[in-house]
């Protein structure tokens, strides 16, 4: 009999992201890394007040952007501004970060737990941002998208968030988990030109 009381999360690209080398085989090797991120623990949190600004600050050791699409943190959490005073917090998979956030912010504070609904999926590669243009409509330029910036958009008919970890460029991308296979099949297929090696 399943143990529901410690269910086992599953990729939602379980059988269908397949590492390998696809499509051209450039000479200077693939200009496209995919790859799944996780798993991870995601919360957002809606706290739309200065105090409670510093409460989430004080909570997670780092201060959120009082700034909506600026991103803060190296990963350990990653705090990526969606709106003012909302942000989507993601971090490895570890303490119960939902829980921890909802015992040290005032209960005015929205703490919703979306980690059994997002995929993260990481694409970075030097023709990342051109594989990111076929499929959304914001300035993808480095200009105009720099690191530590996020952005939601429409990407192939998905609602994402992008979230620009580098210049090199590096970018994550979060999506409901029901788009996830969509969404990743349509980056691959987009990828093929450019060669791309999924990890």
């Amino acid at each position: 009999m399943a143990d529901l009381a410690s269910p086992q999360r599953r990729s939602a690209l379980e059988g269908v992201l397949v590492p390998g080398d696809f499509g051209a085989t450039p000479f200077n090797g693939p200009g496209i890394l995919l790859s799944e991120r996780g798993p991870l623990s995601v919360v957002q949190i809606e706290a739309g007040t200065e105090d409670l600004t510093a409460a989430a600050g004080n909570a997670l050791g780092i201060a959120p952007s009082g700034m909506p699409n600026e991103a803060a943190g190296t990963g350990r959490p990653r705090i990526l501004g969606t709106g003012t005073g909302r942000w989507l917090i993601s971090e490895p998979e570890g303490r119960d970060l939902a829980a921890h956030l909802r015992a040290s912010l005032p209960e005015s504070a929205a703490v919703t737990g979306l980690s059994h609904a997002r995929v993260c999926l990481r694409l970075s590669g030097r023709d990342a941002r051109t594989l990111l243009a076929k499929g959304c409509g914001i300035d993808i330029h480095p200009d105009a998208f720099r690191p530590d910036t996020s952005r939601m958009t429409s990407l192939f008919h998905c609602a994402a968030l992008i979230d620009c970890r580098s210049a090199e460029p590096v970018y994550d991308i979060y999506v409901h988990r029901s788009y996830a296979v969509h969404l990743f099949e349509m980056l691959l297929d987009g990828a093929l030109e450019f060669g791309c090696r999924v990890a």
